[in-house]
């Protein structure tokens, strides 16, 4: 179990409604509705907080920001809405690269399960922009024998990303840079 998935329920809570804040105040990059690949991509994140009903009703920014994107009030359920990381293990990015994510009901997740996400992004020319959302289940957190792994291999380095050997097969492609990912790009207009 991961190290941010222990933490008592008085920091998950401080943890969300911290990333919740940023998420409603901030207009460059809302943390549930942006990252740091091509919007409509899918990418890979581990789940570390899940979040109550109750915790996303009483922040209003954050409700908002779900009904603006389509998502009703009977919709937000216990673990409708989690924090997930996109890279492993300590170190500052790990905790200040966290994403938010919509978890619908077709796509339940846990603490510990790796999930594919798509990436939505921020409001622009008048829509009120696209959540990043749990498409699926990739690897339970049960499964430790599982495909998906942090790599490189070393526990003791910060900024390990998520991959899979089915990534190239599906078309995943690896960026290099300040923010390395695995993801795969989102389908151009023609349909590929």
């Amino acid at each position: 179990m991961s190290r941010l998935a222990r933490r008592p329920a008085v920091r998950v809570v401080v943890a969300i409604a911290g990333g919740l804040f940023l998420a409603a105040c901030s207009s460059s990059t809302p943390r549930i509705q942006s990252d740091f690949v091509p919007a409509g991509s899918l990418r890979l994140a581990q789940v570390v907080q899940l979040a109550t009903r109750r915790e996303v009703i009483e922040l209003a920014p954050l409700r908002e920001i779900l009904r603006s994107s389509g998502v009703g009030d009977a919709e937000i359920v216990d673990g409708s809405v989690a924090v997930a990381r996109i890279y492993c293990c300590g170190g500052p990015n790990e905790e200040s690269s966290a994403r938010m994510v919509y978890v619908p009901a077709s796509a339940r997740a846990a603490v510990g399960d790796v999930v594919e996400v798509r990436v939505g992004h921020v409001p622009q020319g008048g829509d009120h922009g696209a959540l990043n959302t749990v498409t699926r289940v990739r690897q339970a957190a049960s499964d430790t024998a599982g495909p998906c792994q942090w790599l490189p291999r070393n526990d003791r380095l910060w900024r390990r990303i998520l991959y899979a050997d089915w990534m190239a097969k599906e078309g995943w492609v690896k960026q290099d840079g300040l923010w390395t990912a695995w993801y795969r790009p989102p389908p151009t207009a023609s349909g590929q």
